[in-house]
């Protein structure tokens, strides 16, 4: 999930769970706010009866708009139970919800009720009921609610849509430094294009980012230019050390013992020639520096290499099989050659005699399989630098090293399996 959309999330939930309780706060302090007028609507009302008695020595008829119900019940004299404080010297008043029963809407309805004692001058004194409805107000209550969720949830969305604009916006040059930073090709030695941007901190990730590539092509440039150097100042010596050793090997003043001696340094040396180019190969292919590519036919590849290993392959006595789809990638040719002369070479120098070579080529994906006896190690380690099967073999250990680099270059996948004393190297384009 993008950060912008995540910020979005968090700032809905947030939103909505403020109209929530800012609702419901809302929605109770309107009860509350009908409740106190009605309230006063009712003791004004009761004032009006406390006069209306004394003056007219005579009950109220409900149709004089004293109230909206008002109910009458003589009782025997004061009731000292309901009486208030001394200082008043009047009787207690009683203000609660109730709800009275309506003929015309067949249910019961909410009323506020107001029970206080009055008398006459007379000395007849009554419990009075005076009852006004809050249906008006409920239902002015509810549709305000309603009213409020609607306008929060448009709000809501406003906010999301105008924050999701904005956000995009800011975070533009993000994207832009983001999408320079995708397009760098470290091989090409190209300077870095991140736009520009008048926000601090992604100011400020430009500068780090800007600095840390110059650095990086920098470093890539030396680099470059070492092995460059590296392959030619240490090649060279080492081809006049061996040619050097082979004038000698043709001398006839040697001793049978010198003569080993001779032949011992100079194994030594191609070997080290041999070290110093394999492992120049595979600072250039980690370094990038095979940029150039081009449509390689594999199937014509593989066929030159098997006629390449045709005498060793003879020599062995293998039993070659193949089957080969026309099949073409966009790889460098000297590393696609590289790569299938490791691979076929290997599943004949490390094959058994008399056994069997085969070889699949399909659409996306090459198998190449091989008798032989099972590794003393985790096949993890195949692919390994100096790792090899036979500790006094001849061989550098870096083959399908090579090819492990040639493969992540190019984004290939490639796996080792071993069943049945057969050896598979299976490579996914």
């Amino acid at each position: 999930m993008r950060l912008s959309h995540k910020t979005n999330l968090y700032f809905t939930l947030l939103a909505l769970l403020v109209f929530a309780v800012g609702g419901i706060i809302f929605y109770y302090e309107i009860r509350h706010k009908t409740q106190e007028d009605a309230d006063e609507r009712l003791m004004f009302e009761k004032h009006m009866v406390d006069r209306y008695l004394p003056t007219h020595n005579a009950l109220p008829l409900q149709s004089l708009s004293l109230g909206d119900s008002i109910a009458f019940k003589p009782i025997a004299g004061p009731p000292t139970a309901t009486i208030a404080t001394a200082d008043t010297g009047k009787w207690q008043d009683r203000i609660i919800d109730t709800a009275l029963y309506s003929l015309n809407e067949k249910e019961s309805e909410p009323y506020r009720m107001l029970s206080f004692v009055s008398s006459d001058n007379s000395g007849h004194f009554y419990r009075v009921s005076i009852f006004k409805p809050l249906i008006e107000t409920d239902d002015l209550a509810d549709a305000i609610i309603n009213t409020l969720g609607i306008i929060s949830i448009i709000l809501v969305l406003v906010l999301v849509v105008a924050n999701s604009l904005i956000t995009r916006k800011i975070w533009r040059p993000f994207y832009n430094i983001l999408g320079g930073i995708e397009k760098f090709d470290l091989a090409k030695a190209e300077e870095v294009k991140l736009g520009d941007t008048k926000i601090a901190e992604f100011k400020e990730l430009k500068g780090v980012l800007e600095k840390m590539t110059g650095k990086m092509t920098s470093d890539y440039r030396s680099l470059k230019e070492f092995t460059e150097n590296a392959s030619h100042e240490l090649q060279t010596p080492l081809s006049i050390i061996q040619s050097k050793i082979e004038l000698l090997i043709q001398s006839e003043n040697l001793s049978a013992q010198q003569m080993a001696e001779v032949q011992s340094v100079y194994e030594a040396a191609g070997r080290l020639s041999r070290l110093n180019q394999a492992l120049l190969l595979l600072a250039k292919i980690e370094n990038r520096q095979f940029a150039e590519t081009k449509q390689i036919a594999l199937n014509e590849v593989i066929e030159k290499k098997l006629e390449i290993f045709e005498e060793l392959i003879k020599h062995k006595n293998l039993v070659v099989t193949k089957r080969l789809e026309p099949v073409s990638i966009n790889v460098h040719p000297a590393l696609a050659d590289i790569l299938l002369s490791n691979l076929i070479g290997n599943a004949i120098k490390h094959n058994v005699a008399g056994g069997t070579l085969k070889i699949e080529l399909e659409q996306r994906r090459l198998t190449i399989t091989n008798t032989g006896k099972e590794l003393p190690m985790s096949p993890e380690e195949l692919f390994q630098r100096f790792r090899k099967a036979d500790g006094a073999s001849e061989s550098l250990g870096l083959g399908l090293a090579i090819v492990k680099e040639i493969c992540n270059a190019y984004g290939f996948h490639i796996d080792y399996t071993y069943s049945g004393g057969l050896h598979s190297i299976s490579m996914a384009f």
